[in-house]
């Protein structure tokens, strides 16, 4: 009977050192499918993410080993479903300290998460479940600092304020009643942090809240006429989207206790329906900056 035949030591590339010795940034790799079973305020949850993982890498050697941050995922995901379904970031937390073990030269890991988020959208008694792009970014340091960017995506109705005022004018309707044109917008909210993790909720409440109305899966004709009526009292432009937005995730975050160099970033966009063109706003400030305006007293 054959023996098995001894493995062959095999030289590793990637512990070389480079012929041009730089360091890069990021290494790693991207478009992870996996399934992460998490807790959070309102209960279990069910993600299925689209993971990219990361480790900076020193000048002296040429490359990492793409193997172990995909064993990073499986290993953090199994902890996960052994210690109950903690909250998401926990679970993206462990996956970057299990990179660091994997790479002992890496100073830094970073972990990102696309996946969708279920909210259920009620206005007026008029309930559906809607979804929202979600984008969660953990980095480790080393020494333990933790850092967090939170984005979402949210879909909603805007009434134009500018042309419902003209048709006012010109024809004495009264202003609430006035034609305008409407549209569908996106209002996009990243908040970024030290040591503090965002709620996903809370991101999607402050810009489903920023719109003129809610846009909804599903509308009978009443409920139709519920909420053009509703949006046609509350008309806003993008610029106003993006004022709204800050004003409500400003005072979220405020009442957590958010630390003052809290980044926050709002983006508008309208998919005007009478224009060839899509109208735009922006704004990226701190939440301490935020508290010194106007706006908010």
């Amino acid at each position: 009977m054959l023996g098995r035949k001894s493995r062959k030591v095999l030289r590793e590339i990637q512990d070389e050192e480079p012929e041009i010795p730089l360091s890069i940034d990021k290494v790693g790799v991207r478009g992870v499918r996996r399934r992460i079973t998490t807790q959070s305020p309102q209960g279990s949850l069910f993600f299925d993410v689209v993971l990219d993982a990361y480790v900076n890498l020193p000048a002296n050697r040429r490359g990492i080993h793409m193997s172990r941050n995909i064993e990073a995922f499986i290993e953090a995901i199994d902890q996960a479903r052994v210690r109950g379904a903690p909250l998401i970031e926990n679970v993206l937390e462990d996956a970057c300290s299990i990179l660091l073990e994997k790479h002992p030269y890496a100073s830094r890991a970073e972990i990102k998460a696309n996946t969708t988020f279920f909210y259920n959208e009620d206005f007026a008694g008029i309930s559906s479940e809607e979804a929202a792009n979600v984008s969660i970014t953990v980095v480790v340091d080393r020494n333990g600092t933790k850092r967090y960017s939170i984005s979402t995506s949210v879909y909603g109705m805007t009434v134009c304020p500018s042309a419902q005022e003209t048709y006012h004018q010109i024809e004495g309707t009264p202003l609430h009643k006035s034609p305008s044109h409407s549209q569908r917008a996106k209002l996009t909210l990243t908040v970024s942090t030290e040591g503090f993790f965002v709620r996903i909720e809370d991101l999607i409440d402050a810009a489903r809240l920023a719109f003129s109305a809610p846009a909804t899966s599903l509308l009978k004709r009443e409920d139709e006429h519920l909420l053009v009526k509703k949006a046609f009292e509350k008309p806003r432009l993008v610029e106003d989207l993006v004022r709204y937005a800050l004003h409500n995730i400003y005072h979220i975050l405020k009442s957590n206790n958010c630390p003052g160099n809290t980044l926050i970033s709002v983006e508008a966009e309208s998919f005007e329906s009478i224009h060839i063109h899509n109208a735009y706003a922006s704004r990226t400030v701190t939440l301490e900056e935020l508290g010194k305006e106007a706006l908010l007293k």
